[in-house]
């Protein structure tokens, strides 16, 4: 039975994803064709040594030991995957893009780690032996069945489960370029706080830890950013967009040494925590 929570959850994600659907027919199943394109790119910004800086991984190793076993899911290209494994047991790494996968294997074997495991398949899918510590970084807020992922997360971990979200909307940051290009605002997402009411619908009663994370997005030049907001602001891939993206990126971008990027150093993010299978 679906409670209101879950009920609003599926409301905000779907109403994104039909948006989406719109505006560029066939982005709106956000599937593994999507992170496939984009795998690439997205490795890029995800580096393990990176992720040693993040307060998520800090709190994920205060969580885990020599001894642990890890879950990953949405693992994408393996950056707590890879930041993680040489100080736990194992980590399993799940995902439904079969090259971020490819990613993550290949940059295991560089690291000589021989305690990764990939498992391809979307969450709801795929069956995996219990773990320690179970955790999904920036994932559930594209999944319309939260109750569901957010159920299976927490059965798969036997100590304890997390969630990692923005605790702000990057909406608020692109609303101006959106209501440039479409002439209004964008429908709403859903948020970590929307993800801790279907927590406690489900019975579980989450911590919630807000934290400042440093933003990664860096652009080599303005094309390069352009490409990538053309994307983000669900736009054709035509001369005029590329230009007219130039011309306001250019106005907006500031140095970031040798690159570019965004005027906030940093933004929110929530951890979202529970001691797993307890209800």
């Amino acid at each position: 039975m679906t409670g209101p929570a879950s009920a609003r959850w599926r409301t905000l994600v779907q109403g994104r994803m039909r948006e989406m659907e719109r505006l560029q027919p066939g982005r709106g199943a956000i599937g593994p064709q999507f992170w496939d394109a984009r795998a690439k790119r997205f490795a890029s910004r995800m580096d393990v040594a990176s992720a040693t800086t993040d307060p998520f991984y800090k709190r994920l190793r205060r969580a885990t030991g020599r001894r642990s076993t890890v879950l990953d899911v949405g693992s994408g290209p393996g950056r707590f995957t890879l930041g993680l494994a040489p100080h736990v047991a194992s980590v399993t790494a799940v995902d439904a893009s079969g090259r971020m996968l490819d990613i993550c294997r290949k940059q295991a074997r560089a690291m000589g780690l021989a305690n990764v495991t990939c498992v391809h398949g979307r969450w709801e899918e795929v069956e995996v032996a219990p773990v320690d510590v179970a955790f999904s970084s920036y994932v559930v807020t594209l999944v319309p069945d939260a109750a569901r992922f957010l159920r299976k997360l927490d059965e798969a971990a036997t100590e304890r489960a997390f969630l990692y979200l923005g605790a702000y909307t990057a909406d608020a940051i692109m609303d101006p370029l959106w209501r440039h290009f479409h002439g209004r605002s964008r429908k709403p997402g859903a948020t970590y706080l929307d993800a801790a009411d279907v927590l406690r619908e489900l019975g579980i009663k989450p911590t919630i830890e807000v934290v400042e994370v440093a933003t990664r997005a860096r652009f080599t030049s303005l094309a390069d950013a352009a490409k990538d907001y053309r994307d983000q602001l669900c736009l054709p891939d035509t001369p005029e967009v590329r230009k007219e993206l130039r011309a306001l990126l250019g106005d907006w971008l500031v140095p970031r040494g040798d690159r570019l990027g965004a005027p906030l150093k940093t933004v929110p993010a929530a951890i979202i925590s529970w001691p797993a299978g307890r209800r």
